[in-house]
């Protein structure tokens, strides 16, 4: 196989984020994945921490989408319109100041 951490941080397969973040938290880039065998507690840390973090991008990324008008969906959308709809002042009225009778 000779797939090591730093050529799956590289690649654009879903976990290549934990293999990135796996490097910046101490692990040598040049780790074989081989050496992770499968029941180690180092690989089942390793998926878990993969997959948690999978998951956390995709979160970040669904709040990102949602603060705009062109990517939000369900009830984000109605609350950027409820917020963007507020009844606003003519220019001239908030000029003005009432005259105290």
């Amino acid at each position: 196989m000779g797939t090591t951490l730093k050529s799956l941080a590289a690649s654009d397969h879903p976990t290549s984020r934990g293999a990135a973040a796996l490097i910046e938290a101490g692990y040598d880039e040049s780790t074989p994945l081989e050496v992770l065998t499968p029941g180690s507690v180092t690989r089942t840390i390793a998926e878990t921490f993969a997959r948690e973090l999978a998951k956390l991008y995709e979160q970040l990324e669904e709040v990102y989408d949602s603060a705009f008008l062109d990517t939000a969906t369900g009830e984000s959308v109605e609350v950027l319109v409820d917020t963007l709809s507020i009844a606003r002042q003519p220019w001239w009225r908030r000029c003005l100041k009432p005259l105290g009778y």
